[in-house]
């Protein structure tokens, strides 16, 4: 298999992934983590073009898929470009070092979000207070996730260098 073939279909399976993480109703926490963790992987695995696609994708099906209920709509936006932002500053700073890079895309996230639903858009209190604080946690620990799963797969030399 060619290397594009291979990046496509890499980046199919880790969307289909988050997109499963969607459907599990196991709290923001899980949820949240596990597509921050897939971001990280499609960027460092797939790179930032990818991320920022999955990124783009996933919560906009969350509300088609009536995952995330309609109140959400004015955040959907922000949503995207903190994912995007997300994969993308990791994907930058992972060559000094991957656990800054986790660090430093989780607090552009999360500021993000946090300025959003409290400075730009009205959203229900319930959305207000999922869109602050989790960011930052979920980011930090799908990120955690995300680098042990890097280490492994470099490990056992399934990530090409």
């Amino acid at each position: 298999m060619d290397k594009k073939t291979r990046t496509l279909t890499r980046a199919a399976i880790l969307l289909a992934i988050a997109l499963v993480f969607q459907f599990v109703k196991m709290g923001q926490i899980v949820t949240g983590s596990g597509i921050n963790c897939v971001l990280i992987i499609a960027a460092e695995i797939c790179g930032w073009p990818w991320s920022a696609a999955i990124g783009a994708i996933t919560p906009f099906m969350a509300l088609a898929l009536g995952v995330q209920p309609p109140a959400i709509i004015p955040a959907i936006p922000f949503i995207m470009v903190g994912n995007i932002l997300y994969g993308i500053v990791y994907f930058i700073f992972k060559n000094r070092n991957r656990i800054i890079a986790v660090g430093f895309a989780a607090i552009i996230k999360f500021g993000l979000l946090y300025a959003a639903v409290n400075y730009f858009i009205s959203v229900k209190p319930p959305i207000q207070a999922a869109l602050s604080f989790p960011q930052l946690i979920t980011a930090l620990i799908g990120g955690a996730i995300a680098l042990i799963i890097i280490e492994v797969l470099n490990r056992t030399g399934k990530i090409e260098k």
